[in-house]
């Protein structure tokens, strides 16, 4: 992990993640990137009066630079700490400074009273996890860092790509932690033996050498399933990948807010697909 992006709206979950990042970069002697994508404001007025571009940039990367001083006291100059702005769409730059500065992944905060509520739904950092060619790491608010040593991965064992595997990989091997690979099904309907035979195999061998289980859960309701088992082991990191078209991307569109029950006092790293 030589390059961590973390985009910024000043917001206190934004400060959060921010400081997550920063454990992360320290740990691992990465670049940490503080980023902010910014649109004209627009002043209701009968005189239209709108602000130079330079002036909204400077004010932007002034506030990025205070933050960066205060990331440097708290956690040593030896960081490399670099400040970024841009004018346009969030997610859309976001997806563009990944590209230029050859990010490996993505902090975002995300807010929440201890579940992916409205307040995730339908957000930037969710439709940046649908759309980033990045992996996406959503820290809630209410989460400090700490040593990762349990961590599920959700998986419907369907079109296992070793190289999506790779930043999970990384975080295992950087913590030394145990992989559940979990797997969640309604009565009767448990993954077919083919499935398991041939996506069971590409996820053997994905994380040979790593310490790893392969965990099957029953249940009608899939959240629900994850969640209990995440409780039931105490996790400290959930890893989906929400690929097109199936539940785990459907999960992050989800409408019907009041089901959703990931607890958010752990990270949530989505991997693309």
């Amino acid at each position: 992990m030589k390059t961590i992006l973390v985009p910024t709206d000043f917001s206190d979950s934004a400060k959060n993640a921010i400081n997550y990042a920063a454990e992360l970069a320290k740990l691992t002697k990465a670049k940490l990137i503080l980023f902010h994508a910014f649109h004209i404001p627009a002043v209701p007025s009968e005189v239209p009066f709108v602000m130079p571009l330079d002036d909204i940039e400077k004010d932007n990367l002034k506030a990025l630079t205070k933050i960066k001083k205060t990331i440097l006291s708290k956690y040593g100059n030896e960081l490399n700490v670099v400040c970024k702005t841009k004018l346009g769409f969030a997610v859309d730059e976001i997806n563009e400074i990944t590209k230029e500065e050859n990010v490996d992944l993505i902090v975002m905060g995300v807010r929440g009273a201890g579940y992916l509520t409205e307040k995730l739904i339908g957000s930037i950092t969710t439709t940046l996890i649908r759309k980033a060619k990045r992996p996406v790491l959503a820290i809630n608010d209410k989460v400090t860092f700490k040593s990762i040593k349990k961590i599920v991965l959700a998986c419907d064992y369907q079109n296992i790509d070793s190289k999506s595997m790779e930043p999970l990989k990384e975080f295992i091997k950087l913590f030394k932690s145990q992989l559940y690979i979990l797997n969640v099904s309604s009565e009767g309907e448990l993954i077919s033996p083919i499935k398991k035979t041939v996506g069971g195999t590409q996820l053997v061998h994905s994380f040979e050498g790593l310490n790893h289980s392969f965990d099957f859960v029953e249940n009608e309701d899939i959240v629900e399933g994850i969640n209990e088992f995440v409780d039931e082991h105490n996790a400290d990191l959930i890893v989906m990948v929400p690929r097109k078209h199936t539940f785990f991307e459907n999960i992050f569109r989800e409408r019907n807010t009041k089901r959703m029950a990931f607890h958010t006092h752990i990270p949530l790293l989505a991997l693309p697909e």
